[in-house]
């Protein structure tokens, strides 16, 4: 009998899979509304050969002694007509699959476990997918695929590029942090779509003199400056921003290979303007997005990992321990905002495209932007009931005459 393959978790897949039991499991949902209605069989056999390009996303979670690690499955995902809610948790025993292919009339669905990919790793998947099945649906030639060699996608990056140091990047910001004081949804989640031209929203930001990430974190800021109460006003706004390392260190990995940077801003008065919280959150882009200092930032994160105390503690404590650390990092930060970026594909492909979205699951509440030829998607994931600062950031575009497409769902 052939052994199967095991590959170990990555930095950041150790840690989420310590919370993987946990009933908020950290989770990607990527979607693409295509022209015609999905072929079941189709996009079964489309995913069938994707997973011959992506075998590390073929998966179970196994408990070892000290850590957790992946072993290959033998066993093949059959695509279902979406039955579940909107990134309902994918690990519940050692046997689960930690992605999910479903299809709802002209929409195809991919939601991954943030234990084996981070949002941009999962677009190269995702993408494949999406080209097999409209390769086969309409008997497309000359179609460039997007996949690598299993080397490169299976590639630790953070293990390869990791140099000893002594050297520390210190985040200095009050843990007197701002969270939205409104009451959380009960078993819920409320999830928000927002369709945006591409060039009117760029075109604002160079109005500004600034880039579209930094425009989009900026207005969140400012947006929150009228919810806040008079005291509220005195704590620190902390936006965690994911910035995929690939672009910085060489790298074609499928698995997680990100950091998060902090974006900090805290109101002198109601009267901070949005030119303000821009040359704020520019000037820290700027500080913070080097290779010196990210490079010094990820040492950190494997040195960690790295520590004789923590490679030899049982993983029954060591569970624990990462769940304590979780609940405590989940209070230092009021929101987080991640930029997947520019989602492309061959002219003859998108044309059968009409768009692309994607959300995640959360705690709190959470912006995930990505762009598919002049369509800008924001996929907001919210755990409250009412979303004041999701209202006033989007009235913000409004009143520049830039229109919002906003879909509504909410989830159990």
């Amino acid at each position: 009998m052939e052994s199967k393959r095991w590959y170990k978790l990555d930095n950041i897949g150790k840690l989420y899979s310590s919370l993987a039991s946990n009933s908020t499991q950290n989770i990607f949902r990527f979607s693409a509304a295509l022209k015609d209605n999905i072929d079941k069989f189709i996009l079964q056999e489309a995913l069938d050969l994707t997973i011959k390009s992506y075998p590390n996303f073929n998966v179970n979670l196994k408990k070892g002694i000290f850590w957790y690690f992946l072993e290959q499955s033998n066993k093949k995902f059959i695509v279902t007509e979406e039955n579940l809610p909107i990134c309902f948790k994918l690990y519940n025993n050692s046997n689960d699959f930690l992605y999910r292919v479903s299809y709802y009339k002209k929409r195809i669905n991919f939601e991954v476990s943030h234990i084996i990919s981070d949002g941009r790793g999962s677009v190269n998947f995702f993408q494949t997918l999406i080209i097999n099945y409209l390769k086969i649906r309409y008997e497309l030639k000359d179609i460039n695929n997007y996949s690598c060699s299993y080397l490169q996608c299976s590639e630790d990056s953070f293990l390869k590029y990791y140099k000893k140091t002594n050297n520390k990047v210190n985040d200095h910001y009050s843990t007197n942090i701002y969270r939205y004081n409104s009451k959380k949804l009960i078993n819920k989640t409320r999830f928000f779509e927002l369709h945006m031209s591409v060039k009117e929203v760029l075109k604002l930001a160079h109005e500004y003199h600034t880039t579209l990430t930094t425009l989009i974190i900026s207005i969140l800021i400012y947006a929150m400056k009228d919810v806040m109460s008079e005291k509220e006003l005195n704590d620190t706004i902390k936006i965690d921003v994911p910035v995929d390392l690939r672009q910085y260190f060489k790298s074609f990995s499928t698995r997680n290979y990100f950091c998060l940077i902090p974006v900090i801003y805290k109101f002198n008065n109601r009267e901070d303007s949005i030119e303000d919280i821009i040359k704020e959150v520019s000037k820290q882009f700027k500080n913070n997005l080097t290779k010196e200092n990210l490079s010094i930032k990820v040492n950190q994160m494997v040195s960690l990992e790295k520590n004789i105390i923590c490679r030899i503690t049982p993983l029954f404590i060591k569970n624990i321990v990462l769940k304590i650390v979780e609940l405590y990092t989940r209070k230092l930060a009021t929101s987080c905002v991640s930029n997947i970026g520019v989602i492309k594909f061959d002219d003859n492909i998108s044309s059968y495209i009409e768009n692309i979205n994607i959300l995640v699951a959360t705690n709190s509440f959470q912006f995930t932007l990505c762009s598919f030829k002049d369509d800008l998607s924001i996929g907001i994931s919210s755990k409250y009931k009412y979303n004041e600062i999701i209202k006033k950031f989007c009235t913000y575009f409004s009143k520049r005459n830039i229109n919002v497409i906003i879909n509504a769902s909410e989830v159990e």
